[in-house]
């Protein structure tokens, strides 16, 4: 499939719609580019240099807004903000390996436009979100939670938990890619007889999450060899969670590769899993679901298990995060609800993760399961 750019105009508007509510408080501007951290930061050609200086002169309900560039930073929060980003394939955060990229111990935090990248913490790499925190049009990707302290023998040790995002508050996801992202307890931290474990490759949930239009991909969990605990490559769940119109693939973890726990899950593809099976514990199904084994028990209308998505690779096919696209032929292609795909709250959603028409204009059949709407199908 031939690439396209595309701007995502309902995330945009919501981009719109952030920006005009804060401006009743105060707007601060960054450029990594052509700021200074001397400047006062309040207009474009003024811009702080780094968004920890900004995050510093925000006051409770603030926006900062970041232009294009890499900024190499290790950022807390602790206050109700937004960051609104240039696009998540041009506005990157990079933690360098130097530790957590984002901490938000309290707040309501809105991101917007990002992306998160090389985090490396024992828990919560790229995101440890305490607070309440919307991930919009955003990437979390190339994070690694591992497991540093040595355990005594027979001593049951932290492990490595949410490589990408580790949630103990609320979370939404929407429009956004979880992707290689990784939880590690490595030999001589964690070895046979010294009960080590990694949960959570992409998420670990132990608060309240929803998942909406979204990739989870290519994540793993993983620990020394004989150790009986690498949960959840995609994610593991020990709170509430809710994914609807996503795209589940090729995440890896003994037992649980995508998903492990509880999990309610709607019009979505889990598939492809390297080992471990997609789905361990109990998952809920709302309908419409596809499961390429038969792992998941899928059981509501429309459901389809043991079945082949034909799913192609993780790649740029329009917007700004990676999405996986459906190859001609997908039996997930026109399977969704045929009342219309919709969020958790029965809203119906007229795009895709890439803001695409969802179901596409010239088709009658109904949208399509899964994160990608197939456009003339």
């Amino acid at each position: 499939m031939k690439f396209r750019q595309s701007i995502n105009l309902p995330l945009l508007v919501l981009f719109l719609t952030l920006t005009s509510t804060v401006l009743a408080s105060t707007t601060w501007y960054v450029d990594g580019v052509n700021g200074s951290d001397t400047n006062d930061c309040q207009t474009a050609l003024t811009a702080c240099k780094t968004i920890g200086h900004a995050i510093s002169l925000t006051s409770l309900g603030d926006s900062i807004i970041v232009a294009a560039a890499t900024y190499s930073e290790n950022l807390t929060i602790s206050t109700s903000l937004s960051i609104l980003g240039s696009g998540a394939n041009q506005t990157v955060i990079d933690g360098g390996r130097q530790g957590r990229v984002l901490n938000i111990s309290n707040g309501t935090v809105t991101l917007f436009g990002v992306t998160i990248r090389n985090g490396l913490a024992q828990y919560g790499a790229g995101i440890f979100n305490g607070g309440t925190l919307s991930v919009v049009a955003s990437t979390i990707s190339g994070n690694t939670a591992k497991n540093v302290r040595y355990c005594l023998y027979r001593q049951i040790c932290a492990g490595a938990v949410g490589g990408g995002i580790s949630n103990g508050g609320t979370l939404t996801i929407s429009g956004s890619a979880v992707v290689n992202n990784g939880a590690q307890s490595p030999y001589p931290y964690c070895s046979i007889g010294r009960n080590c474990f990694a949960e959570g490759g992409g998420i670990f949930n132990g608060g309240n999450m929803i998942m909406t239009n979204s990739a989870l991909a290519d994540n793993t969990a993983n620990s020394a060899s004989g150790s009986p605990w690498n949960q959840g490559g995609g994610i593991f769940n020990t709170g509430t969670a809710m994914i609807s119109n996503s795209t589940l693939s090729g995440n890896s973890a003994y037992p649980g590769g995508s998903i492990s726990g509880s999990v309610t899950i709607q019009n979505s593809i889990v598939a492809n899993s390297p080992s471990g099976g997609n789905c361990s514990g109990t998952v809920i199904s709302n309908g419409y679901n596809l499961s390429s084994d038969n792992t998941c028990n899928f059981n509501g209308p429309g459901d389809l298990n043991n079945t082949d998505p034909k799913l192609g690779s993780l790649g740029y096919y329009g917007g700004s995060t990676p999405t996986i696209l459906l190859l001609s032929g997908s039996p997930a292609i026109d399977a969704g609800n045929p009342s219309g795909c919709t969020d958790q709250q029965g809203h119906l959603l007229t795009t895709d993760q890439r803001g695409m028409p969802r179901p596409d204009p010239g088709d009658a059949g109904g949208c399509d399961m899964g994160a990608y709407e197939s456009q003339n199908d």
